[in-house]
């Protein structure tokens, strides 16, 4: 099912998705300026995070399900959806690092009291399989593909909300970056046409505004699990150690996007080390920054449409955190 899937997340199945993405961004940027503009007379705070995360979750299930849960018209977690996430992620976490665990819950679901107790059903009042039953994702058969389908925009929604809250928080809590930013963004926008929402292919033309994303994600991976994978029978070797058959490996996302290849200052949010290096150590950066979407086969396929939506996201709100990039200066 993942080899199926794979051919939609990139070359021109992410350009097919843009449109569907657009629509709803233009719809979020609508709501942020009806709802929460302030005026001359009157602030406006609210809290974008949480608008973001509503993006997200419209994003990812209007892909995955051909309907959102118009969260962002709502303007509230529709069907308990952000709130299920927030309350299994802890449990999820745990879980990837105990596999015997993992391993031990899935037998005692296959006893019909535990099942009722620990596995979602359509008679659910709230959570994914609300959500699915709402938009009429499930249907008799197609129920177990519609949950491989499901499954990943529920962490893509999660993750990439949580991408860009941090990326959008690194910039506007550092007016220097903040500036630098947006005089870019002027420039772009006074010399040439941008559409709205901007297209992945006009943000690709801001090295800046990449230079803030990539440096976003590594100062603050989105994704905190291990990503273990299983030495072979006959074992390995990792850096001359010799790792035993069946031994679990994983990385630490947060120590490995400290690593010196991105200088002294790898604990510091500073943008322009993506722009100023040598293109073969930038290349080499980016090797290293790109294990937060994990590797190989297992590797996430939506990472492409996290940086689509980290684009646009990132491009059209900037305006909205104007003051508070002012206040911190």
């Amino acid at each position: 099912m993942r080899y199926i899937m794979s051919a939609g997340y990139a070359g021109k199945g992410i350009q097919d998705i843009q449109p569907t993405v657009d629509e709803i961004v233009v719809n979020w940027i609508q709501c942020l300026r009806e709802r929460w503009s302030s005026t001359p007379k009157q602030a406006r705070d609210f809290d974008i995070g949480k608008r973001i995360q509503f993006l997200t979750v419209d994003i990812t299930t209007k892909l995955c399900l051909g309907e959102s849960f118009r969260c962002v018209e709502e303007d509230r977690d529709q069907h308990a959806f952000l709130d299920t996430v927030k309350t299994a992620t802890p449990v999820s976490l745990q879980l990837s690092l105990f596999p015997e665990l993992t391993r031990t819950l899935y037998h005692l679901t296959k006893l019909a009291p535990i099942r009722r107790l620990l596995v979602p059903s359509a008679e659910d009042k709230s959570g994914r399989e609300k959500g699915h039953q709402q938009t009429g994702a499930i249907r008799n058969d197609s129920s177990r593909h519609a949950g491989v389908l499901f499954e990943p925009g529920v962490a893509g929604s999660d993750t990439t909300s949580t991408a860009v809250q941090a990326t959008l928080l690194t910039i506007i809590t550092n007016p220097r970056v903040y500036h630098k930013l947006q005089k870019e963004i002027d420039s772009a926008v006074n010399h040439r046409p941008i559409s709205v929402p901007i297209q992945e292919a006009e943000a690709r033309q801001l090295p800046y505004l990449q230079a803030c994303i990539q440096e976003g994600l590594r100062i603050h991976p989105p994704l905190a699990q291990l990503r273990d994978r299983v030495a072979p029978p006959e074992g390995d070797y990792i850096h001359g150690y010799r790792i035993p058959g069946g031994t679990s490996v994983g990385f630490n996302s947060w120590g490995t996007q400290r690593d010196p290849i991105y200088g002294d200052d790898a604990a510091i949010f500073r943008p322009e080390r993506w722009v100023e290096n040598e293109e073969s150590r930038i290349k080499e950066m980016k090797q290293l920054c790109d294990l937060i979407f994990g590797h190989g086969p297992t590797k996430c396929l939506g990472s492409k449409i996290a940086w689509m939506i980290l684009n646009k996201a990132i491009f059209e709100t900037l305006p909205f955190a104007k003051s508070v990039a002012d206040d911190g200066g």
